[in-house]
């Protein structure tokens, strides 16, 4: 038995149809096929370093898709090379609620919470990162999160562009572009 083939009219169209008339595709599917990626233009703006773009971007696009971590990490990085690091904040630990630990967001979040003089919890949060592809940058965060938390950190700001250099250097961290 062949499952029936046959296409959903809308009562508009019912009676061209009936007439045997090329019916219009239905409303959805011209929709998706129209629609491109919404998070298309973020994305090239985020890949060329326009981080204002990327922002304004995704945040337009993220409003339906809340759940959506990649973007929402992407969001986030370009939050705080643009130095809004409260928002920044907001979406690492959103990505982490998400993901349960994602390690770029987690690092990302002990950037940020540097950035924010939050000593004692970029110190936990440093501690807790793992990157088992990065065994160089795990340790440097590491040694990091020691020195915070016992309190031989001389210069926060300074760990903090130490860490952001040697991420960068493996390529766990984006280039910045044009911001």
């Amino acid at each position: 038995m062949k499952p029936d083939a046959r296409q959903s009219v809308s009562r508009r169209n019912l009676v061209r149809a009936l007439l045997g008339r090329d019916t219009p595709p239905a409303p959805q599917a011209a929709e998706a096929a129209a629609a491109p990626d919404r998070h298309a233009a973020g994305d090239a703006a985020y890949a060329a370093g326009d981080y204002p773009a990327a922002v304004a971007a995704y945040r337009a696009s993220i409003r339906g898709d809340l759940s959506n971590a990649p973007v929402r990490l992407r969001l986030g990085y370009a939050l705080y090379v643009l130095g809004q690091y409260i928002q920044a904040r907001v979406e690492f630990e959103h990505v982490l609620r998400i993901t349960g630990g994602e390690p770029m967001a987690r690092l990302c979040l002990g950037l940020t919470l540097l950035a924010l003089d939050k000593q004692e919890r970029a110190a936990t949060t440093l501690a807790a990162f793992t990157a088992p592809e990065q065994p160089d940058l795990e340790k440097r965060t590491g040694e990091a999160a020691r020195l915070l938390a016992t309190g031989e950190a001389a210069d926060p700001e300074a760990l903090r562009r130490d860490i952001e250099s040697a991420a960068r250097a493996t390529a766990f961290l984006p280039e910045i572009g044009l911001a």
